[in-house]
């Protein structure tokens, strides 16, 4: 298997296990906090996706704009233009709203269609290029992805998981 390969199926899989952890959530369950130091599935979902479309676009595309600008979702959703959550206060990530689970869903496959075409296509070469992001310094690009977003956005959809399960929802066998 192609490292491509691999990076096409399983960003393009954790994307899809994202939209499926939102799947049916009312605006109640969206926002449960499970006790004074967690955030809700919305944040976890949205820092998820935003971080997976700043990498793969903005980094590893020499600055492409992300699905975020391009479909000016900050102003749509009254969401900062730069932050996807890296660093932010827990007050600040609890009080995140977006306008519904549904298009927190269709912003999850939005950016997955966005991204895995270059994942598909990538090269070897280029995932060998170095390239900074700000928390991790200046690396492969395929460090980069598999820390901020293979290792770190499976971290958030097991807590996405563990937020349906404490409701009582289907999650932890998801």
């Amino acid at each position: 298997m192609e490292t491509s390969e691999f990076l096409d199926y399983f960003i393009g899989k954790l994307h899809d296990d994202v939209a499926d952890a939102l799947e049916g959530l009312n605006d109640e369950q969206l926002y449960f906090l499970l006790n004074d130091n967690s955030c809700h599935a919305a944040f976890h979902a949205w820092h998820v996706v935003r971080t997976a479309d700043n990498v793969i676009n903005f980094v590893c595309q020499d600055r492409k704009p992300p699905v975020w600008m391009r479909q000016e979702l900050p102003q749509k959703w009254n969401l900062p233009k730069a932050a996807q959550g890296t660093g932010m206060e827990l007050a600040e990530a609890r009080a995140l709203r977006v306008p519904s689970g549904a298009a927190l869903i269709q912003y999850t496959r939005d950016v997955k269609d966005d991204i895995c075409p270059y994942l598909r296509d990538a090269s070897d070469a280029d995932l060998d290029a170095i390239t900074k992001v700000a928390q991790f310094g200046e690396k492969p690009k395929l460090w980069q992805i598999g820390q901020t977003i293979v290792t770190h956005g499976n971290t958030h959809l097991g807590q996405l998981k563990m937020l349906r399960s404490a409701q009582g929802l289907s999650g932890d066998a998801m």
